[in-house]
């Protein structure tokens, strides 16, 4: 087919300055979107290396009182860091949900072809600036601050628990050492006991069916003993747990752990501040405020957020300018369907409120019971020990004016070391019931 007549067209080319023109301004661009940008920082987990750290932690090899180890808590026990990170995380949000939306700029060149020169085609740069209505972001922030107070809350109520169970796990270990002690006397007590009837029988005084149950006495004495040190093996186990330390974390530790050994004193009843002040209430409270911060939220975005569009374009060489608004036509939807979701949610987080005051009061009530309930049985076994120590004293004068009987006088301290045994327990359920009063509340008792 024989070509048209008139001179060939060369193949369509780009200028180099354009490409050069181009280039420069993309780079200049980059420059401009990426200044201020946080570089990436990688901070992985070595399973392996921590688990080397976890182990070799020690405690300071010095002797750690009660309060000391509360302190201790406060800054190694693994909940209590999780509750910290937590926070950490919700006041980061109170920065996102402060900040206001990005301008937007589109580039949207239109080049002639075939290319003759760079001033004959179209080059246009086009803004979009948001600007939010109806107070958008306060409402933001105020759900944001919301949920940073409900992480406080949660952070206190994890120092709590963690107290509660170093409390615990203290109180374990004193008893069962303080059990040690007072049944290795009561062994002491009773193999003396054996040793006069066996010399007893020697004289023909006594019959061998007569140590029958002495002995039956001995072996449960023993055993008791044995549970005891057993008891306060778990005991330091559970302590290094509460503390997130391993087994070997005690080793060459002192413990002056004397305050359990005191009555603690009756104290006042706290349920009324506890149902206002308690972190799990204030958790909850927070949790209702940032619920009614969203519903106020969705209510908001009702109201369409303005877009501000200025630009510019260069049309073969005559400059033109333009500036134009926009906004979302609330036609189809008026944002109903979340608004009734947080109207619902509010009303979730308002039950979930009082569940957690009526939750509190049971915890209060119940704590409260079980310490008057163990006074009074710590009472019964102090009448019962001043007895002992009534019938003690007689057999000893008896024995030291030559006409006692010195089984007798052995028999009863078997029975005074065994009902101080009884009265450490109820001590015990004394204490572990002021701490449960203590946790209930989340006021510190005195002991």
């Amino acid at each position: 087919m024989p070509r048209e007549n008139g001179p060939v067209r060369p193949a369509t080319r780009i200028s180099p300055r354009l490409v050069h023109t181009l280039r420069s301004g993309g780079g200049l661009f980059t420059l401009l979107v990426t200044a201020g940008c946080v570089a990436y920082s990688p901070h992985p987990i070595d399973p392996a290396a921590h688990a080397q750290q976890l182990r070799a932690r020690r405690l300071a090899a010095k002797t750690w009182t009660l309060r000391a180890l509360y302190e201790e808590a406060d800054r190694s026990a693994p909940d209590v860091a999780v509750a910290r990170a937590q926070y950490e995380t919700a006041r980061a949000a109170i920065l996102t949900a402060g900040e206001r939306p990005n301008p937007t700029i589109a580039l949207s060149p239109q080049i002639v072809t075939p290319y003759t020169s760079w001033i004959a085609g179209t080059y246009g740069v086009d803004f979009d600036w948001t600007f939010e209505t109806a107070g958008k972001r306060s409402r933001r922030l105020e759900v944001a601050r919301a949920n940073a107070n409900s992480a406080a809350a949660q952070v206190v109520a994890a120092v709590w628990k963690a107290r509660a169970a170093v409390r615990k796990a203290a109180l374990e270990l004193y008893v069962a050492d303080r059990r040690v002690a007072l049944l290795g006397e009561a062994v002491a007590r009773q193999n003396e006991v054996l040793q006069v009837l066996e010399e007893r029988i020697q004289a023909g005084a006594e019959s061998r069916r007569e140590t029958v149950q002495p002995r039956i006495l001995q072996a449960q004495l023993r055993l008791q003993a044995a549970d005891a040190a057993k008891s306060a093996s778990l005991a330091r186990v559970a302590l290094t747990e509460a503390l997130g330390l391993s087994a070997e974390a005690l080793s060459g530790v002192q413990f002056s752990l004397e305050n359990f050994g005191r009555v603690p004193v009756r104290p006042t009843n706290q349920r009324r501040a506890a149902l206002t002040h308690r972190a799990d209430v204030v958790a909850a409270l927070a949790d209702y405020a940032a619920a009614e911060g969203s519903l106020r939220l969705e209510v908001a975005k009702q109201y369409p957020d303005v877009h501000l569009n200025p630009g510019y374009q260069l049309d073969t060489g005559e400059n033109k300018w333009s500036l134009g608004i926009g906004l979302t036509l609330p036609i189809l939807n008026q944002n109903r369907g979340p608004i009734r979701e947080a109207e619902a949610k509010r009303k979730e987080a308002e039950a979930r409120f009082h569940a957690v005051q009526a939750r509190v009061l049971a915890d209060c009530d119940r704590a409260w019971a079980t310490f008057k309930a163990a006074q009074a049985k710590l009472a019964t076994t102090e009448e019962m020990l001043s007895e002992q120590e009534k019938q003690l004293a007689f057999e000893q004068r008896l024995v030291t004016a030559g006409e006692g009987d010195k089984l007798a006088l052995l028999s009863a301290k078997v029975e005074r070391a065994t009902t101080l045994t009884a009265r450490l327990d109820a001590l015990s359920e004394l204490q572990a019931a002021a701490g449960a009063l203590e946790e209930a509340t989340q006021t510190p008792l005195e002991p």
